[in-house]
């Protein structure tokens, strides 16, 4: 219980420790227009950018596109910061379009017999993947992922992004989608047989218009049933927000599915996954870290609290063994700290060698702390060995 407890513990200070990492920081927003040839107009956007963008100089962002940009932008870009500010997600640039006259003709004239995009919306598709994305990948640092985000009419349109062969956006929040004719064939088609990561989410309530409701319960469950490792899909249905209040609710909540394989592991990931493990939970935690790259194209240096969580599955089921390779693991990730060390040391303590890891222990006074664990500590357990063994 203690060790459950202690790595409660860690889990808050993690997160609290990056937050006061950006707490000195603050977003900047720049308003921009875009003369497109495609739309034969100058488009207004609105841009967040990171809290780090200019502190990190080396660094690529995921970028978030929100249609209904008038509308759907402060929500968008304000639940982007909060969660980002916490943690849970990865920082983004975030860029909103400007529909408000256009809503229609941008994303709602389809062919009457095959319902995908013509004319005026069929260039707005071609403006945003020909001109908004090369401008905006032109003059900020944004990585290969991509999510675009809509409600209702636009919500259905960014659905036309993932019928593309290798989709430029891969990640799709679909908020009360008013489904265009066909739409559920050509989703479940296209997703069940995608190479490329996709991350799709779409939301709706019980209190949304009925036929809205309805469409998306059907489609749900007909994505629900598609088996295919490249696609990560949930549902969200609400039970008490209307058409209007939905995206209020929404809008982080899927923010938060969209990058939830991204966040550290928390208490329920431990509890419902990694405690039942009956494979290596250092392979799993690799696996990860890996999907983390595959889905987001982020290289994300696997965390302490990580780290602690599956030393808490080896204490837990005293798989002491499995200690060194957890050390060679923290060794590639924290080179120069005590954390090698440590697990090192522990292997050591718990097969038979504690001389070994009260030396180890000790040796590691020279390096650097990492969260959660300092060097007194493992002094102290150096000291216990030695009263314990007379060393």
């Amino acid at each position: 219980m203690k060790n459950v407890f202690n790595f409660l513990l860690i889990l808050i200070s993690m997160n609290v420790c990056y937050s006061q990492s950006l707490d000195s920081l603050a977003v900047s927003r720049i308003n921009d227009t875009i003369l497109s040839k495609y739309l034969n107009e100058k488009r207004s956007i609105e841009i967040q950018l990171p809290r780090s963008y200019d502190l990190e100089s080396d660094k690529n962002y995921p970028l978030m596109i929100v249609l209904d940009g008038d509308y759907m932008f402060n929500i968008v870009s304000g639940s982007t910061d909060y969660l980002s500010y916490w943690g849970d997600i990865p920082e983004n640039l975030v860029v909103g379009i400007n529909q408000r006259e256009t809503r229609f003709k941008d994303t709602s004239v389809f062919d009457n017999l095959t319902f995908t995009p013509i004319t005026s919306t069929a260039s707005f598709f071609d403006f945003i993947v020909n001109e908004l994305i090369p401008y905006i990948s032109k003059n900020y640092r944004v990585s290969d992922f991509k999510v675009i985000v809509g409600q209702e009419r636009t919500a259905n349109f960014a659905n036309f992004f993932l019928l593309k062969p290798n989709p430029l956006i891969r990640g799709v929040i679909s908020i009360s989608p008013k489904l265009s004719d066909k739409m559920d064939i050509y989703l479940s088609e296209n997703l069940s047989n995608t190479n490329s990561k996709i991350i799709y989410t779409i939301s709706s309530s019980k209190k949304d218009f009925e036929t809205i409701y309805n469409n998306v319960t059907t489609l749900s469950n007909s994505l629900d049933s598609i088996n295919n490792k490249n696609l990560k899909f949930k549902s969200i249905i609400f039970n008490d927000e209307n058409h209007y209040i939905l995206p209020s609710v929404s809008v982080p909540n899927s923010i938060r599915t969209t990058y939830s394989l991204y966040s550290d592991i928390d208490k329920v990931e431990y509890d419902s996954i990694i405690s039942k493990l009956d494979s290596s939970p250092i392979d799993y935690l690799k696996n990860k870290y890996n999907l983390i790259k595959e889905f987001y194209d982020i290289d994300k240096i696997i965390s302490v609290n990580d780290f602690m969580a599956i030393e808490e599955f080896i204490e837990e089921n005293e798989y002491f063994e499995l200690y060194e390779n957890l050390s060679k693991l923290a060794f590639e990730e924290y080179p120069g700290t005590i954390l090698p060390s440590y697990y090192k040391g522990r292997f050591y303590e718990e097969t038979g060698n504690p001389e070994k890891a009260m030396h180890l222990y000790r040796s590691a006074y020279n390096m650097n702390e990492v969260e959660g664990l300092t060097k007194d500590y493992l002094i102290e357990l150096a000291d216990r060995i030695k009263e314990d063994f007379n060393f």
